[in-house]
């Protein structure tokens, strides 16, 4: 949580900053979780954005170019500088599968905050670096992004759909993440 700087606001919500490659922060995106660790989906304003709520107050102007948003964890690539990225939707499962595979020198667990947020812009700084991206999509977004892979048309980017395809099963649900399935092996074995 230190390494990818996850913050805590006094209102409650887990606070995923999305820090730039230079070490700037754009923006956070603020998430209300339950005791279970599942999103809290029934609670009013359970999502929100720190450039948002502080455009609100008057604070900054968002349409400037340091609060556009970018991968978060892309911060780390400077301090891993040969490390494959491993790119997900979910900022909670990037940094679940940080602690599940945690070898930063082999791999980076980034993520880019929902299924359509993949873009050659959000992507630029990695692909400038020659760098190896390898996606995992949800299981509901296998086809989508393995289109934007095609689409981005960048010689090193894969997309890994085995998880949420092969070891996925049925408990894990139609819109189970990589960490879902890895969650749940880990709670299978533990029982074993």
């Amino acid at each position: 949580l230190a390494e990818y700087k996850v913050g805590h606001s006094r209102m409650g919500y887990t606070v995923f900053w999305q820090i730039d490659e230079e070490g700037r922060a754009r923006t956070g995106k603020m998430m209300l979780y339950k005791a279970d660790g599942h999103r809290d989906k029934e609670t009013p304003y359970n999502f929100s954005w720190v450039h948002s709520t502080l455009n609100r107050k008057h604070i900054i102007d968002t349409s400037k170019e340091e609060v556009k948003q970018c991968l978060f964890g892309l911060h780390l690539l400077d301090k891993y500088k040969g490390a494959d990225v491993c790119i997900v939707e979910s900022e909670k499962t990037a940094v679940i599968m940080s602690i599940a595979y945690g070898n930063h020198e082999k791999q980076v667990w980034m993520a880019c905050g929902g299924l359509q947020n993949i873009s050659k812009e959000k992507l630029s700084p990695i692909m400038k670096e020659g760098r190896r991206i390898v996606l995992y999509p949800d299981r509901d977004g296998v086809k989508a992004w393995e289109k934007k892979a095609h689409e981005l048309n960048y010689l090193n980017i894969t997309v890994d759909a085995r998880p949420v395809t092969e070891w996925w099963k049925p408990c894990d649900g139609e819109k189970a993440d990589i960490a879902d399935v890895v969650v749940r092996s880990i709670m299978e074995h533990q029982k074993t």
